[in-house]
């Protein structure tokens, strides 16, 4: 008897045992059938659609049409799961005291918050996509080991193209040694509306360029011989910037001992809210928005030696009345840290925060022209 009633439930689960060795013979086949395609490429003519034209700054097609068309997953799941409710007492109450069902969702770590959008879901899912919507396939020359940041949890602003800047009249020829150099620290930070990322790696970023243009303009109107070094100090380890600029300083100075102005430049981010860093970091001269400038003194507080940094403070103090006489608004005063920032190396080296990462690339080089003539005044009160 016990051996029939074995034979037969052994009978009830040949059925069952079929299913499971069809299904995992069918899913052996279309591995195997996959695996067995030729790989494919997509056509240079399709790079266009994820990165931006040629010549014209900014996102590509694809991302900036994820980026304007948003989906509320957060609703979708509160009308399709168990637990509604509470978002209905949410909607009745103007003043709610029950925190919402899915709030975590919307007020969780970044890395949850970004595939709640359609431009989140693509790009952690796909992680050539950034790459991609940056133009980074095409060949860029590059000072550098090449780092990748996470992609930002909120869609860019739309890409504002700044117009040429017209020639600077008159062209003067500076003579003798540089007087002046400019580096930058942080050699990746850039401008959002322009850039459409907050950092550039690989290739020239934002505030290379505004460097570049307070050269130009110490030069070319003012005549003051100006050195110019871009070298990349942020990549491959962010946190490892200040030690390598620290170098670059030591050798200019070693190479050029006659300088007289050392100025880091930099571009500041002060708040999250990017309604409010562009208010904070943006003014009005001459019917123009212009990124403001903001002046930061390093000190011994942080427990690194530098006794002398009250020189520093003192040649940013006269920075700062130039400022406020020639043009009022433009500076936002000066920020007395905690960190040193390599300003032990010369009394008349400051890091200066040109506009923030809410500003347009053109408005803080139109700041770099008017930095220029408040150094050049500051040089004519020492001869």
């Amino acid at each position: 008897m016990r051996r029939h009633m074995t034979y037969r439930r052994w009978r009830q689960g040949i059925p069952l045992i079929k299913g499971v060795f069809l299904i995992v013979s069918g899913f052996l086949v279309l591995s195997l059938g996959a695996a067995g395609l030729p790989k494919f490429s997509l056509p240079p003519v399709a790079v266009s659609v994820f990165a931006s034209e040629e010549g014209v700054s900014g996102q590509g097609f694809l991302k900036r049409i994820l980026s304007d068309h948003k989906i509320n997953f957060v609703h979708i799941l509160s009308e399709g799961l168990p637990l509604s409710h509470r978002r209905q007492l949410l909607e009745d109450n103007p003043k709610p005291r029950v925190r919402p069902t899915w709030s975590l969702l919307t007020d969780g770590p970044g890395k949850l918050k970004v595939v709640l959008e359609p431009l989140g879901l693509v790009q952690s899912e796909l992680g050539w996509f950034e790459l991609a919507a940056r133009g980074s396939y095409r060949p860029q020359k590059s000072n550098g080991p090449e780092e990748i940041t996470p992609a930002d949890t909120e869609p860019s602003p739309t890409p504002v193209v700044s117009p040429a800047a017209e020639p600077l009249e008159p062209v003067l020829k500076p003579e003798g040694p540089p007087r002046v150099a400019i580096y930058h620290t942080h050699t990746s930070e850039d401008y959002i509306p322009t850039a459409g990322v907050s950092h550039t790696y690989g290739q020239e970023a934002g505030i290379v360029v505004v460097g570049r243009e307070l050269a130009k303009v110490l030069e070319e109107k003012h005549g003051i011989s100006c050195l110019h070094n871009t070298t990349v100090h942020d990549a491959p380890v962010y946190r490892e910037a200040y030690l390598r600029s620290n170098e670059t300083v030591a050798k200019l100075l070693k190479d050029n001992p006659q300088l007289e102005v050392i100025l880091d430049i930099h571009r500041d981010a002060p708040t999250k809210d990017a309604a409010k860093s562009r208010d904070m970091t943006t003014t009005t001269i001459n019917g123009q928005k212009v990124a403001r400038i903001y002046i930061v003194v390093g000190t011994d507080r942080l427990g690194l030696s530098h006794p002398n940094w009250g020189e520093n403070h003192a040649f940013a103090k006269e920075l700062q009345c130039h400022l406020e006489t020639s043009y009022p608004g433009l500076s936002r005063g000066i920020k007395i840290d905690t960190a040193r920032f390599n300003q032990h190396l010369h009394p008349h080296l400051i890091l200066i925060e040109i506009g923030g990462d809410q500003n347009t690339l053109d408005e803080a080089k139109k700041a770099a022209v008017y930095l220029a003539d408040v150094l050049a005044a500051w040089f004519r009160n020492q001869e």
